[in-house]
């Protein structure tokens, strides 16, 4: 094998940029098509026909349980991503105006969080009214309750306990929390970045936590805060470029990856498939898209494609599979073909999405309302 085919598949050398993001966002959505269409439960086992038994359980919905990380990976990327985007702002602050102030920082926590309500809003107002075509009125999941109704237009129904249409918009009250309180973590992540990593473990695995009722009302997001605040942490210290450099040979990137990899599945077996420790689990998966799947010429444009997409197809493909065209998604039966089928179809949508973003001008009001006043002044 040849020295140049040896190297990592990249014209910026080492370095962790949005391609290789996307590439590991595919992977994760891929994780996460599989794991929500065969999950781990009696009412799925109808549904397809499995390729075999596994301790009674269909070998798809074991490898379904695994997949659950899918929501770590993401959880780490946007951490990395946040980190990177805030040094890049605060640079800019410090140039045109010579200090990075608390105002700053809420104005960056602001439009990082349009941004992604933007994108959160647009499905909501194309596909919740949608429901009403289809056997499922939304008035009736909230309950005829105007409030319910827009605590999940916020993208807080799971934060508050409240109904929501789609249950897989439990991370938008993740995320949305994370996001407020990033000028928090930039502050200890600044001064003691192991600290942020060291209170999230503490958090996740402090049995103390569940006597504190001040604090319990947010207890089932603290094993979600790690992989963020390793995201946080991977990003400062410029750790996945650091790995890459010392496991460049493809001997070396495969012993590795596959080693973190098996050893992730082997813990969460042992746990019973907990996510306490899927940030770790993370961090395997980052690495194999990275040192391994980012030198598959065709392989790593397909998953570079769909992790472009992945917000989106994160936020309407529940409705896809399970309201809208359930019975003609399993149709197939074979679990590879149902899940190549709702893999296209969504992604289909989401370019549809994209298209009639631009064609709306929409984007181009969500460019508006969150550019910075000086990079505006700039261009």
């Amino acid at each position: 094998m040849s020295k140049q085919a040896r190297t990592l598949d990249n014209p910026n050398g080492w370095k962790f940029d949005i391609r290789q993001t996307n590439i590991a966002k595919g992977v994760a959505l891929i994780m996460l098509l599989w794991h929500h269409l065969f999950y781990s439960s009696a009412e799925y086992y109808q549904r397809f026909t499995t390729m075999r038994l596994y301790k009674g359980i269909p070998i798809e919905s074991t490898v379904s349980n695994y997949c659950k990380v899918c929501v770590a990976v993401f959880l780490l990327l946007s951490g990395y991503g946040l980190y990177m985007s805030w040094q890049s702002y605060e640079k800019k602050v410090v140039k045109s105006k010579g200090k990075f102030t608390i105002l700053s920082q809420l104005v960056f926590v602001k439009n990082h969080l349009l941004k992604l309500m933007f994108s959160f809003w647009l499905i909501y107002i194309l596909f919740v009214p949608l429901s009403v075509f289809f056997g499922t009125p939304f008035w009736e999941i909230y309950k005829n309750n105007f409030w319910y109704g827009l605590i999940d237009f916020l993208g807080l129904a799971n934060l508050f306990k409240t109904p929501s249409i789609n249950g897989t918009w439990w991370f938008m009250s993740v995320i949305i929390l994370f996001y407020l309180l990033f000028p928090l973590m930039m502050f200890i992540v600044k001064r003691s970045p192991g600290t942020l990593v060291a209170i999230a473990v503490f958090l996740t695995f402090s049995p103390v936590i569940k006597f504190l009722p001040q604090v319990a009302f947010f207890s089932r997001y603290y094993a979600w805060l790690v992989p963020f605040a390793l995201g946080l942490f991977f990003a400062r210290y410029g750790l996945f470029e650091k790995i890459a450099g010392l496991n460049g040979s493809i001997p070396k990137a495969l012993i590795l990856t596959l080693s973190l990899l098996a050893a992730s599945i082997a813990l969460r077996l042992y746990l019973r498939h907990k996510v306490y420790l899927d940030g770790f689990f993370a961090i395997a998966v980052i690495l194999f898209a990275y040192l391994i799947l980012s030198r598959v010429p065709v392989l790593s444009k397909v998953l570079e494609h769909l992790g472009k997409q992945s917000g989106a197809i994160f936020m309407f493909h529940t409705f896809i599979f399970s309201r809208y065209f359930r019975e003609f998604i399993y149709s197939p039966k074979n679990a590879i073909l149902i899940f190549l089928l709702l893999a296209v179809i969504s992604y289909l949508i989401a370019v549809l999405l994209q298209y009639l973003r631009k064609w709306t001008r929409y984007d181009k009001l969500v460019k508006m309302l969150t550019t910075p006043k000086q990079q505006k002044k700039a261009a």
